[in-house]
């Protein structure tokens, strides 16, 4: 069984939102949008090729929700 690649969408404390998955960091995105078009690209990419992947939006204040 292959591990699920998870994409998490997050917001800094300078308020730019990042793509993250694993211990790496991707972009900084002045909004939320892009971020998460980016992420669910990636994770669409992953999925063509085979693999299984989803994307995670952490809100602020906690909220956690997978969105693809």
């Amino acid at each position: 069984m292959r591990a699920i690649k998870e994409f998490r969408v997050c917001r800094r404390r300078d308020f730019r939102w990042v793509v993250r998955l694993g211990k790496a960091t991707y972009g900084t995105y002045l909004d939320k949008e892009q971020a998460v078009l980016d992420a669910v690209e990636a994770a669409r990419d992953e999925r063509l090729a085979g693999r299984q992947a989803r994307v995670w939006l952490h809100e602020p204040g906690g909220v956690n929700r997978i969105i693809f």
